[in-house]
């Protein structure tokens, strides 16, 4: 029987990859502003009855300070580090960004490994490198199949901020959820989204017009995305409250797998044949990290 943060890492991968998917073919036309604030506007009410829902049916924050420390981090690395990765692909070519960002599990298993004490066996710690190896091949790629070659400085640096931010910043979610429900730690974003979001919008000189857009398909669409995104997001810390972070980490990193192969039966785009052994590689790895 499969294990059941295994079972959240996988739904979460697979909504994760449908989600980009949708977003690659409806939304193209939006910029990252515009989508960062119909995020905001979208996850919002989603997080304020939340954490409603833990206050009432909870109600344990001031016993779980610690814990609710953790969480805040973990909540400002993972909402801020997306945001800083969209900040370097605007400066830097998806293939480089993506090779440098996905190598973030590595960061993740080793402290959890380590620092946490969490055992894995000789298999999954097979399939993990595989995975996390064939991520950062498949970004590069594939990116470079899409097109930009170009780097500069200052996306270099922004890709391995934000490596190192989402790499650090997961160890604080396993932490905040070893003590917090899952309903106590989302709802901590309603503290978190508003500072992340304006400070983000602020400086890109985003006015009240980026919130009230014209109803188009692409804003249809980028609200599904960001409404689908929420429901990965649900699962992606359902897996790290019932697993170890060493193996759901580099589960949910795989996604782009399930994006690039529904992007290639939907949207008809090609793939490279490198393309196709990196992806047979990280389907390998994926069967060897769910041996338990």
């Amino acid at each position: 029987m499969i294990d059941a943060s295994i079972a959240f890492a996988l739904c979460s991968l697979t909504i994760y990859g449908l989600t980009q998917v949708i977003a690659k073919a409806a939304v193209r036309s939006l910029d990252a502003t515009s989508m960062v604030a119909l995020n905001f506007a979208v996850s919002v009410p989603i997080y304020v009855f939340i954490f409603g829902g833990a206050v009432l049916l909870w109600g344990g924050y001031l016993d779980h300070l610690e814990y609710v420390g953790f969480g805040l981090v973990g909540a400002a690395t993972a909402r801020g580090g997306y945001y800083i990765y969209l900040e370097a692909l605007e400066d830097g070519a998806v293939s480089m960004v993506g090779s440098i960002t996905a190598a973030f599990p590595a960061i993740t298993a080793t402290i959890a490994i380590v620092f946490l004490g969490e055992r894995v066996n000789l298999v999954n710690a097979v399939g993990i490198c595989i995975i996390i190896a064939s991520m950062v091949a498949l970004s590069f790629s594939h990116g470079r199949s899409e097109g930009g070659s170009t780097f500069s400085r200052k996306a270099l640096m922004l890709s391995i901020a934000t490596l190192l931010i989402w790499g650090f910043g997961g160890i604080f979610i396993k932490l905040a959820l070893d003590g917090l429900p899952l309903i106590g730690y989302l709802g901590l974003y309603v503290f978190i989204l508003p500072p992340v979001a304006f400070a983000y919008l602020r400086h890109k000189g985003a006015t009240a017009k980026a919130f009230f857009p014209k109803w188009t398909v692409p804003v249809i669409g980028a609200i599904v995305v960001a409404e689908l995104w929420q429901l990965g997001y649900f699962a992606e810390t359902s897996a790290i409250s019932e697993g170890a972070a060493s193996i759901v980490f580099p589960l949910i990193s795989a996604y782009p797998v399930v994006t690039i192969l529904g992007a290639r039966v939907f949207i008809k785009e090609r793939l490279s044949r490198t393309d196709w052994t990196i992806l047979a590689m990280v389907v390998v790895g994926i069967l060897l990290t769910t041996v338990v």
